[in-house]
């Protein structure tokens, strides 16, 4: 099950210019995405900031920062940038600021039981059923649904959208998705 994604915004380095490297408002921010799959490091964003204006920094954010970034993230982005720049004294001297932003997606796991429950409601497969899928692999795992060590690999179980896999390998795949590995039927509701 997803739950809405963690952002953490740390100012890495803030720091006033001194008049003769000029008055420029230097911005660059750093986004790391982290999930349970993967891991996105995208390209520095540089930013020159001209107003403190919500509206200003929100526009420059939205140009600049990948679309699929929510809006979550921009108003958090918008209020350390305008804090951070007040701080060093925007309109009257440059500053350089170096922004770090870790978004971090994270699946909750279902209790075991509850889908031990719904996988052992799923129908058991007689003997002449396991005979006619004697060399059928199990999507999950790939070893064959009627594999004599039933204790290793688990009971084949035909789920409501008639697929069939060893329970124990429905239990693991469920812990982390709602759907069935072959067609993405959802199974269960989040």
């Amino acid at each position: 099950m997803n739950t809405p994604p963690q952002v953490e915004i740390r100012i890495l380095q803030a720091r006033k210019l001194f008049p003769a490297e000029g008055y420029e408002k230097k911005i660059i921010i750093y986004v790391d995405e982290i999930s349970d799959t993967d891991r996105s490091v995208y390209p520095p964003v540089l930013i020159n900031l001209r107003s403190l204006s919500r509206d200003h920094i929100r526009g420059l954010l939205q140009d600049q920062l990948l679309s699929h970034h929510n809006d979550l993230l921009s108003l958090s982005l918008e209020r350390e940038i305008s804090r951070a720049a007040t701080a060093l004294g925007f309109g009257s001297n440059g500053f350089y600021l170096i922004i770090s932003v870790r978004i971090t997606h994270q699946t909750v796991v279902v209790n075991s039981e509850e889908l031990l429950r719904m996988v052992l409601l799923g129908s058991k497969m007689n003997t002449e059923e396991l005979k006619s899928m004697e060399t059928e692999p199990c999507s999950i795992c790939l070893d064959e649904l009627s594999c004599s060590d039933s204790k290793k690999t688990g009971v084949p179980t035909r789920m409501t959208c008639s697929h069939v896999f060893h329970d124990r390998c429905l239990i693991e795949w469920l812990q982390r998705k709602n759907t069935c590995p072959l067609c993405r039927s959802v199974l269960y509701d989040r």
